[in-house]
């Protein structure tokens, strides 16, 4: 029998519904930067040579290629220790990534840490995990759906904010705004997701 939380609403839909919310922020936060990435570069400059245009290539694949090795790790470190975990190692690893973001001084350290922030986030995959845990068998197709309806939101609104800050307020707004949104996403999923999970026994 499925418990029952606030407004006798099955426990899955509260996770749910606090999932969608959390990845609604967190995708809306990560693309408020995309519009003006290889501007920031080509602000912050290179201590190495390398040209702007190099950088620029660079500062948006290398999270790509290190998100590629981190996921499957990741992955197996859910399957062992729970998926509500992964979602909160997410959310506040970024916190502090992008947070440090503000605080480069050339394009190499930017690369640097958006590799970093391949490695530490990782949110979609986590929320996915984490419902899919959650939600009954029948119900995992709507879960899943309703978790892009977030995800894919909140990538169409973020770039559209993100430049519009950037050009009121500066290339720092965008990042402390993204800090602060995958803080609250965390704590939101601390507070707001029980996960009854089993550590595996062999």
């Amino acid at each position: 029998m499925q418990q029952s939380t606030f407004f006798g609403l099955p426990r899955w839909q509260v996770t749910l519904g606090v999932v969608f919310f959390s990845q609604l922020l967190t995708a809306v936060g990560f693309s408020l930067v995309f519009p003006f990435l290889p501007l920031y570069v080509d602000h912050l400059g290179s201590t190495t040579g390398l040209s702007v245009e190099w950088m620029a290539g660079l500062v948006i694949a290398v999270q790509g290629f290190t998100m590629m090795i981190a996921s499957p790790l990741w992955g197996a470190v859910a399957d062992r220790y729970g998926r509500k975990l992964m979602v909160m190692r997410a959310t506040f690893g970024g916190t502090i990534v992008m947070g440090l973001m503000v605080l480069v001084t050339s394009g190499e350290q930017l690369i640097f840490l958006r590799g970093v922030q391949g490695l530490v986030t990782g949110t979609v995959a986590a929320n996915n995990a984490l419902v899919a845990s959650a939600a009954p068998r029948d119900k995992v197709g709507f879960a899943m759906g309703t978790l892009q309806v977030g995800l894919w939101g909140g990538v169409a609104l973020g770039p559209l904010l993100g430049g519009v800050l950037a050009d009121a307020f500066g290339f720092a707004m965008p990042f402390f705004i993204t800090a602060g949104a995958l803080f609250l996403s965390g704590v939101m999923i601390y507070f707001g997701v029980y996960e009854d999970f089993v550590p595996p026994t062999s």
